[in-house]
Protein backbone atom coordinates (compact mmCIF):
# COMPACT_ATOMS: atom_id res chain seq x y z
CA UNK A 1 0.00 0.00 0.00
CA UNK A 2 1.39 3.42 -0.69
CA UNK A 3 2.08 6.09 2.23
CA UNK A 4 -0.81 8.27 2.58
CA UNK A 5 -1.54 11.65 1.33
CA UNK A 6 -2.77 12.68 5.14
CA UNK A 7 -5.90 11.46 7.30
CA UNK A 8 -9.85 12.60 7.83
CA UNK A 9 -10.84 12.82 10.84
CA UNK A 10 -14.51 11.16 13.16
CA UNK A 11 -15.47 14.04 14.41
CA UNK A 12 -18.37 12.44 16.83
CA UNK A 13 -19.10 9.34 18.51
CA UNK A 14 -17.52 6.47 20.29
CA UNK A 15 -14.35 6.82 17.96
CA UNK A 16 -14.47 10.48 18.20
CA UNK A 17 -11.50 12.13 17.09
CA UNK A 18 -9.73 9.10 15.39
CA UNK A 19 -7.75 9.65 12.03
CA UNK A 20 -8.23 7.75 9.10
CA UNK A 21 -5.36 7.46 6.75
CA UNK A 22 -6.43 8.88 3.46
CA UNK A 23 -4.50 7.40 0.14
CA UNK A 24 -4.15 9.48 -3.25
CA UNK A 25 -6.90 9.12 -5.98
CA UNK A 26 -7.78 11.33 -8.65
CA UNK A 27 -10.80 13.08 -7.77
CA UNK A 28 -11.03 12.58 -4.09
CA UNK A 29 -12.42 14.66 -2.55
CA UNK A 30 -12.97 13.78 1.20
CA UNK A 31 -15.82 15.87 3.56
CA UNK A 32 -14.87 17.97 5.41
CA UNK A 33 -15.04 18.28 9.46
CA UNK A 34 -17.59 21.01 9.05
CA UNK A 35 -19.93 19.20 6.36
CA UNK A 36 -19.90 15.91 8.15
CA UNK A 37 -20.74 17.46 11.98
CA UNK A 38 -24.08 19.04 10.10
CA UNK A 39 -24.38 16.04 8.59
CA UNK A 40 -24.74 13.94 11.05
CA UNK A 41 -26.82 16.55 13.49
CA UNK A 42 -29.55 16.34 10.71
CA UNK A 43 -29.06 12.31 11.04
CA UNK A 44 -28.63 12.31 14.63
CA UNK A 45 -32.43 10.88 15.21
CA UNK A 46 -32.02 8.58 12.14
CA UNK A 47 -28.67 7.31 12.82
CA UNK A 48 -28.53 4.53 15.65
CA UNK A 49 -29.33 1.38 14.75
CA UNK A 50 -29.43 2.27 11.09
CA UNK A 51 -28.52 -0.02 8.43
CA UNK A 52 -25.91 2.36 6.20
CA UNK A 53 -24.40 2.06 2.39
CA UNK A 54 -21.64 4.23 2.20
CA UNK A 55 -21.52 4.27 -2.28
CA UNK A 56 -18.57 5.53 -3.84
CA UNK A 57 -16.62 5.53 -0.57
CA UNK A 58 -13.63 6.91 -1.25
CA UNK A 59 -11.75 7.35 1.96
CA UNK A 60 -15.10 5.46 4.23
CA UNK A 61 -15.14 8.17 6.14
CA UNK A 62 -19.04 8.66 6.24
CA UNK A 63 -19.56 4.99 6.30
CA UNK A 64 -16.85 4.76 9.99
CA UNK A 65 -18.27 8.01 11.35
CA UNK A 66 -21.84 6.54 10.98
CA UNK A 67 -20.46 3.51 12.91
CA UNK A 68 -18.86 5.36 15.28
CA UNK A 69 -22.43 7.05 15.93
CA UNK A 70 -24.38 3.72 16.78
CA UNK A 71 -25.03 2.68 13.10
CA UNK A 72 -25.57 -0.98 13.15
CA UNK A 73 -23.97 -1.74 9.63
CA UNK A 74 -22.22 -0.19 6.72
CA UNK A 75 -21.58 -1.45 3.82
CA UNK A 76 -18.91 0.47 1.67
CA UNK A 77 -18.61 0.31 -1.90
CA UNK A 78 -15.85 1.60 -3.83
CA UNK A 79 -14.25 0.37 -7.54
CA UNK A 80 -10.33 2.18 -6.74
CA UNK A 81 -8.58 -0.68 -5.35
CA UNK A 82 -6.36 1.36 -3.58
CA UNK A 83 -9.27 3.51 -1.76
CA UNK A 84 -11.55 0.22 -1.00
CA UNK A 85 -8.28 -1.67 0.50
CA UNK A 86 -7.35 1.25 2.50
CA UNK A 87 -11.17 1.30 4.16
CA UNK A 88 -10.55 -2.43 5.17
CA UNK A 89 -7.37 -1.76 6.76
CA UNK A 90 -9.06 1.21 8.85
CA UNK A 91 -11.93 -1.10 9.55
CA UNK A 92 -9.64 -4.32 10.94
CA UNK A 93 -7.16 -1.25 12.67
CA UNK A 94 -10.03 0.02 14.69
CA UNK A 95 -11.48 -3.95 15.12
CA UNK A 96 -15.38 -3.22 13.09
CA UNK A 97 -16.36 -6.30 12.20
CA UNK A 98 -20.12 -4.88 11.52
CA UNK A 99 -18.82 -3.60 8.02
CA UNK A 100 -18.05 -4.89 4.55
CA UNK A 101 -16.26 -3.53 1.61
CA UNK A 102 -17.26 -4.38 -1.45
CA UNK A 103 -14.45 -3.57 -4.05
CA UNK A 104 -16.23 -2.96 -7.41
CA UNK A 105 -18.20 -0.23 -9.40
CA UNK A 106 -20.88 1.36 -7.13
CA UNK A 107 -23.94 0.86 -10.16
CA UNK A 108 -22.84 -2.64 -10.63
CA UNK A 109 -23.45 -3.09 -6.85
CA UNK A 110 -26.84 -1.44 -6.71
CA UNK A 111 -28.06 -3.04 -9.69
CA UNK A 112 -27.35 -6.60 -8.49
CA UNK A 113 -27.90 -5.54 -4.39
CA UNK A 114 -31.13 -6.38 -2.83
CA UNK A 115 -30.44 -4.86 0.38
CA UNK A 116 -32.69 -2.21 1.88
CA UNK A 117 -30.65 0.62 3.67
CA UNK A 118 -32.06 2.95 5.89
CA UNK A 119 -29.36 5.84 4.86
CA UNK A 120 -27.45 5.73 2.05
CA UNK A 121 -24.80 8.13 1.26
CA UNK A 122 -24.11 9.40 -2.40
CA UNK A 123 -20.79 11.24 -3.21
CA UNK A 124 -19.50 10.21 -6.57
CA UNK A 125 -17.26 12.06 -8.87
CA UNK A 126 -18.26 15.21 -9.51
CA UNK A 127 -19.00 16.18 -13.46
CA UNK A 128 -20.35 12.71 -13.90
CA UNK A 129 -23.60 11.49 -14.10
CA UNK A 130 -23.37 8.84 -11.50
CA UNK A 131 -25.64 11.09 -8.97
CA UNK A 132 -28.49 11.35 -11.28
CA UNK A 133 -28.18 7.54 -12.26
CA UNK A 134 -27.50 6.04 -8.83
CA UNK A 135 -30.63 8.10 -6.95
CA UNK A 136 -32.57 6.25 -10.06
CA UNK A 137 -31.73 2.96 -9.10
CA UNK A 138 -31.98 3.30 -5.25
CA UNK A 139 -35.14 4.68 -5.90
CA UNK A 140 -36.12 1.56 -7.26
CA UNK A 141 -34.99 -1.28 -4.64
CA UNK A 142 -32.77 -0.15 -2.35
CA UNK A 143 -34.10 2.45 -0.07
CA UNK A 144 -36.23 1.19 2.70
CA UNK A 145 -39.48 3.48 3.13
CA UNK A 146 -39.10 6.42 4.93
CA UNK A 147 -35.02 6.08 4.44
CA UNK A 148 -32.79 8.90 3.57
CA UNK A 149 -30.10 9.78 1.28
CA UNK A 150 -26.87 12.21 1.90
CA UNK A 151 -25.72 13.68 -1.91
CA UNK A 152 -23.04 16.02 -2.17
CA UNK A 153 -22.40 17.88 -5.63
CA UNK A 154 -21.16 20.79 -7.28
CA UNK A 155 -22.88 23.82 -6.86
CA UNK A 156 -25.47 24.29 -9.73
CA UNK A 157 -24.27 21.20 -11.78
CA UNK A 158 -27.17 18.99 -10.90
CA UNK A 159 -31.11 19.23 -10.75
CA UNK A 160 -32.41 16.68 -8.14
CA UNK A 161 -35.12 14.39 -9.67
CA UNK A 162 -38.88 15.48 -8.80
CA UNK A 163 -39.76 12.41 -6.99
CA UNK A 164 -36.89 13.19 -4.35
CA UNK A 165 -37.85 15.49 -1.16
CA UNK A 166 -34.54 17.69 0.08
CA UNK A 167 -35.19 17.39 3.57
CA UNK A 168 -32.06 19.55 4.67
CA UNK A 169 -29.55 21.36 2.46
CA UNK A 170 -26.26 23.21 3.08
CA UNK A 171 -23.45 24.69 0.59
CA UNK A 172 -19.73 25.35 0.73
CA UNK A 173 -18.22 27.55 -1.69
CA UNK A 174 -17.49 24.75 -4.43
CA UNK A 175 -19.91 22.09 -3.73
CA UNK A 176 -24.07 21.81 -2.53
CA UNK A 177 -25.29 19.34 -0.02
CA UNK A 178 -28.54 17.83 0.78
CA UNK A 179 -30.44 15.25 2.77
CA UNK A 180 -33.03 13.48 0.45
CA UNK A 181 -36.16 11.24 1.23
CA UNK A 182 -37.99 9.92 -1.41
CA UNK A 183 -41.67 11.93 -2.10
Amino acid sequence: MSKPLGSVRVVGGNLRGTKIPVEHAIGLRPTSDRVKETLFNWLSLNIEGARCLDLFAGTGALGIESLSRGASTVTFVEKNQVLGSAISASLTSLGISNAKVYLQDSIKYIESCDTQFDIIFLDPPFKSDLLLSSLELIAERNLRPNGLVYVEFLKNDVKLPKEWQKLKAGSTKRMEYSLLTKG
